[in-house]
């Protein structure tokens, strides 16, 4: 294969993806086809099977694309982040700006992929795990600073803040119009970083974050 064949290839092969997650997002993973696909791409159905076994393939091959891009944006955001707590408003708030900014991708994680047993032996999973591990690895430097109290379970706050944000990420779904989540990340932190410093329980009301939301919203629309 010539270097630009193999430019074409990769091209193709982005087209294909692409368009397979605009299809799923829409559609859903059981509704979709690859007819669909390969129609909506202007390409032989034929064609998508050189690059992905079946369907399934096809979807799973959507998050290991994504997760490569978030994983390096994330690196890169936490650059030159002075201390856990600056790291933690940081990641909370890429995390949020990230679904934001990848609707489709954000529509097809939570509904398709999640619900997929097979999903959890997927590299996309393998990543996922990963950016788990940053953000044990931010509230570990925040126990060692004494920014986030010793006492806190590391695992419970992570699974607050991505339980959290995935929530709010639903709950947008569910109302079939996507919040502006970049937005609500500053509130988030206040209301998580108010519990790990003080001498208490951690209390998350995401009441009052989507009362904020609404709010928020309320005041988009005034002249």
């Amino acid at each position: 294969m010539t270097k630009r064949s193999g430019l074409q290839a990769e091209s193709k092969k982005q087209l294909i993806l692409k368009v397979a997650t605009e299809v799923f997002a829409e559609k859903g993973f059981n509704e979709a086809t690859i007819s669909q696909i390969a129609k909506k791409a202007n390409i032989a159905e034929g064609s998508i099977y050189d690059y992905f076994k079946n369907k399934e393939d096809l979807l799973f091959s959507i998050p290991e694309e994504r997760m490569n891009d978030f994983l390096s944006g994330l690196h890169e955001h936490l650059k030159g982040s002075r201390g856990a707590l600056e790291k933690l408003r940081k990641l909370i708030w890429y995390h949020l700006r990230f679904y934001e900014k990848n609707k489709d991708y954000t529509r097809i994680l939570l509904r398709d992929l999640r619900q997929n047993p097979r999903f959890n032996l997927t590299q996309a999973y393998s990543m996922i795990r990963q950016y788990s591990k940053v953000i044990l690895e931010v509230i570990e430097e925040g126990k060692k600073e004494k920014s986030i109290r010793t006492g806190i379970d590391p695992y419970i706050l992570r699974d607050l803040i991505l339980g959290s944000i995935e929530h709010l990420t639903i709950r947008g779904f569910i109302m079939s119009r996507f919040p502006n989540l970049a937005e609500t990340g500053d509130s988030l932190y206040d209301l998580i970083v108010s519990g790990v410093e003080q001498d208490q329980m951690i209390i998350l009301s995401l009441q009052d974050l989507m009362n904020i939301q609404q709010k928020q919203r309320l005041e988009s629309r005034l002249p």
